[in-house]
């Protein structure tokens, strides 16, 4: 993938929405599943597992494990069988009621035949409780014709829980990046009372025999539903995203979906690493369209523009 889609990616710190916006103008081929039949096999059950999580069905959510089953999470010892599982879910389930549940599928890579790995988030909301996200990595395996579950990991980061909008000060101020074929400049500002950021893009960029120009606003600020950082994104164009970002320690994890002004969805994981008072770099990767997945893009550096 052209080095242009990257600069695209990072403006404004914008997610998924101005890399996609590019990528459909500029008519970039799509990378094709290298298993098309299970990748949307393992999308659909999934999606089972989902809802029957919704329902609050132990029986359900427990079938969809193999027999030696696992569950972990970094909260408490594993949950090993399915004995186990229908046990644990079912206790679960009895003291969280009207459960809603919102599930992402970021990858699937297979590892084998009958074997893959499926990675994404999932946000799970009780009654009147704030919602909780994690970040998932699912093995599946398949037996008998059906992908099951084999082992299923969920981790969060109690830091990002409690995340103040104070982490990102140091981005306020003017940002540019330039490689020759692309330009973009931002500008992030406090709002009145200091609860969001917002930010002002506008890019630039040599596609071929054209020059395609885009500019948008974007908002970030703690969700109070969650308690983490999160972003809204809206392209001059009619395109919208969301991400939510996540702190591993030593850079921000940025779980990103947009939708283009002709509803093609998007979606993408980002790294933001901050390498001193005035740069950072920028990487995208587990990018898709439309489902479909897109090469990773490589990391480009952001330069804060001297006022």
């Amino acid at each position: 993938m052209k080095r242009h889609l990257c600069v695209a990616a990072i403006v404004g710190v914008i997610v998924a929405v101005a890399a996609g916006l590019i990528l459909a103008q500029d008519k970039q081929p799509k990378a094709e599943p290298a298993r098309p039949d299970d990748d949307k096999a393992i999308r659909e059950a999934s999606e089972s597992f989902a809802r029957a999580f919704e329902k609050g069905d132990a029986n359900a959510v427990t079938a969809a494990f193999t027999e030696e089953g696992e569950y972990q999470d970094e909260d408490r010892d594993a949950v090993r069988g399915r004995e186990a599982l229908a046990k644990a879910y079912s206790d679960f389930f009895a003291k969280r009621k009207e459960v809603k549940v919102q599930g992402k599928v970021h990858s699937i890579r297979f590892i084998g035949k009958d074997t893959a790995v499926e990675e994404g988030t999932f946000t799970v909301s009780a009654g009147n409780a704030p919602a909780i996200s994690s970040r998932y990595s699912t093995l599946y395996v398949r037996q008998d014709g059906k992908w099951l579950i084999a082992l299923l990991k969920e981790w969060g980061d109690e830091k990002t829980r409690k995340a103040n909008i104070e982490d990102l000060a140091w981005l306020i101020g003017s940002w540019e990046t330039d490689n020759g074929e692309s330009k973009s400049k931002s500008k992030y500002e406090w709002t009145e009372n200091k609860k969001f950021i917002r930010c002002q893009y506008d890019v630039h960029i040599k596609a071929k025999d054209k020059t395609i120009h885009s500019t948008g606003t974007q908002v970030i600020g703690v969700d109070p539903a969650i308690g983490r950082i999160h972003t809204w994104t809206f392209d001059s164009d009619g395109g919208v995203g969301e991400a939510s970002w996540n702190w591993d320690g030593e850079r921000w994890v940025i779980d990103s979906s947009g939708t283009l002004a002709d509803g093609t969805d998007l979606s993408a994981t980002n790294f933001m690493t901050k390498t001193g008072d005035n740069s950072f770099t920028w990487r995208s990767v587990r990018r898709t369209i439309d489902g479909d997945p897109l090469p990773d893009l490589p990391a480009t550096k952001v330069n804060r523009v001297k006022e």
